[in-house]
């Protein structure tokens, strides 16, 4: 499925069925042209889809996008607004963490000798968090 000839679902052999109608997880989006995209270029597709872009996400329960030029928080925190959600501050939070810029948080700097328990983000907060984006950078 495509919407706007810019997005195109893609499968991946680490996606996980969720049901017996074939519905994976997470859901994973890549560009559908061939030559380079531009970050301008995706952020203004997140824009114009973002109501496609939710009901694959109120589906799947994530969405993975691979392929796209995000190489830095930077470029992650332009995405982040791209969406144009209200800030949810980090306030409060038991994890000690590090604003990297704008919206852009590291995840935890907790000793390496520290277990992280399992945990549902922020399930402490008044108010629920709908959306929690996450960036991976080497």
């Amino acid at each position: 499925m495509a919407t706007g000839n810019f997005f195109q679902q893609v499968t991946l052999p680490q996606q996980k069925s969720q049901n017996d109608d074939g519905l994976l997880f997470p859901a994973v989006l890549s560009p559908s042209c061939t030559t380079a995209v531009q970050l301008s270029t995706f952020k203004e597709a997140i824009g114009a889809h973002k109501p496609w872009l939710e009901s694959i996400l109120l589906k799947s329960g994530a969405i993975l996008f691979r392929g796209f030029p995000v190489t830095s928080p930077f470029d992650f925190n332009d995405v982040i607004e791209a969406f144009g959600y209200p800030e949810f501050s980090y306030l409060g939070g038991r994890a000690p963490r590090t604003q990297v810029v704008g919206r852009v948080y590291t995840a935890n700097e907790s000793p390496l000798h520290m277990e992280l328990p399992f945990h549902h983000e922020m399930s402490y907060v008044f108010g629920s968090v709908f959306l929690v984006l996450v960036g991976v950078y080497k």
